[in-house]
């Protein structure tokens, strides 16, 4: 919330994270833990996620717009420990 108002709808904002390379696998499993729960979110959720992945910068450059987050998403297969 903010300010006591009414809550603000989550948009896609123009930030990044900043973390140290040996945190790195923890953005992996938390991005992972993610996507494996992706299709019990809410659409609008999903549609939020997506836009704010393609907007942050990340330390290795390759394709990351929606259209590409997405078909990852869809294309990722789950597997057993």
């Amino acid at each position: 919330m903010s300010n006591g108002g009414e809550p603000r709808k989550p948009v896609a904002v123009a930030l990044t994270l900043k973390y140290k390379e040996p945190q790195e696998h923890l953005l992996r499993r938390l991005g992972q833990a993610v996507v494996l729960h992706w299709d019990e979110l809410p659409d609008d959720l999903q549609d939020l996620l997506i836009d704010q992945a393609a907007a942050v910068t990340d330390r290795d450059e390759g394709p990351h717009g929606s259209h590409e987050i997405m078909s990852f998403i869809r294309s990722v297969k789950t597997s057993r420990l």
